[in-house]
C-alpha cells in the first residue's frame, strides 16, 4: 500500500511538472509570436509613414513643375494676330500663269528677264505654274510633297508625279506629267527658246480620229 502511494505520488509530481514545464513551453513560443507580429506591424508603420512622406514630396514637386510649365507657356505665347486670309484656288487648271497674277517682276531675277521676248509674257523664276499641265492645285500638290523649284521638277520621276495626281482624287487623276521634268529641266537651265517651242507642240491640238 505504501509503495502503491507513492508510486501514485511520484506520477502526480511527474504530471504536475509536465504540465508546467508545456504551459511554459505555450506561454513562451505565444510570447514570441505576439513580439514578431509586434515589431512585423511597427515595421510596416514605419513604411507606411516613409511612403506617405514619398507621395507628399511628389505632389508638392508635380504641383512646382505644373506652376513652371504654365509659366513658360504664358511667356513664350505670341501676341494674337490677325488671321490671314486663305488663298482662293480656282478650280480648273489653266496651262499658262496669267501674268497679271505674278506678283513679282521678272527684273527681281536678271536670269528670267529674258524670258518675257521668247515666251510673251513676263515670269518669275521656280514658278511651276509657268509649265503646260501645272495649275494652283497640282502647284500646291507639288509644294507639299517637297517639289519647290524648277530643279526639283526636272529631278523628280514621272512615276512619283502620277501618283501624287492618283492621291488626290478623280479631278486631277487624268492630268498628264510626262513632260513636266522635261519642261522644268529647259526651265531651270534658262533655255526659253527650247520651252517655247516643247510649249507650243504641246499646247497644239491634236487631230481628231477620223
Amino acid at each position: 500500500m505504501p509503495y502503491t502511494l507513492a508510486k501514485m505520488l511520484v506520477w502526480i509530481v511527474l504530471a504536475v511538472g509536465l504540465g508546467i514545464i508545456t504551459g511554459w513551453l505555450l506561454r513562451n513560443v505565444t510570447a514570441r509570436r505576439q513580439i514578431s507580429r509586434s515589431k512585423s506591424r511597427r515595421g510596416d508603420s514605419a513604411e507606411v509613414e516613409r511612403l506617405r512622406q514619398r507621395i507628399t514630396t511628389l505632389e508638392s514637386t508635380i504641383a512646382q513643375r505644373d506652376r513652371r510649365i504654365a509659366d513658360l507657356e504664358a511667356a513664350d505665347t505670341p501676341a494674337a494676330e490677325p488671321p490671314t486670309p486663305e488663298p482662293v484656288v480656282a478650280d480648273d487648271e489653266s496651262t499658262v500663269a496669267d501674268p497679271s497674277a505674278v506678283s513679282a517682276s521678272a527684273d527681281d531675277d536678271p536670269a528670267v528677264a529674258g524670258a518675257e521676248a521668247v515666251l510673251g509674257h513676263p515670269i518669275v523664276a521656280d514658278d511651276l505654274q509657268v509649265i503646260v499641265g501645272i495649275g494652283p492645285n497640282v502647284e500646291d500638290l507639288c509644294h507639299g510633297i517637297g517639289i519647290r523649284t524648277w530643279a526639283d521638277l526636272a529631278a523628280t520621276e514621272v512615276s512619283l508625279l502620277r501618283t501624287m495626281l492618283d492621291d488626290a482624287g478623280a479631278r486631277l487623276k487624268n492630268s498628264d506629267p510626262s513632260t513636266w521634268p522635261q519642261q522644268a529641266g529647259l526651265l531651270a537651265t534658262r533655255d526659253w527658246t527650247g520651252f517655247a517651242a516643247l510649249r507650243d507642240r504641246l499646247n497644239e491640238p491634236s487631230d481628231a480620229p477620223s
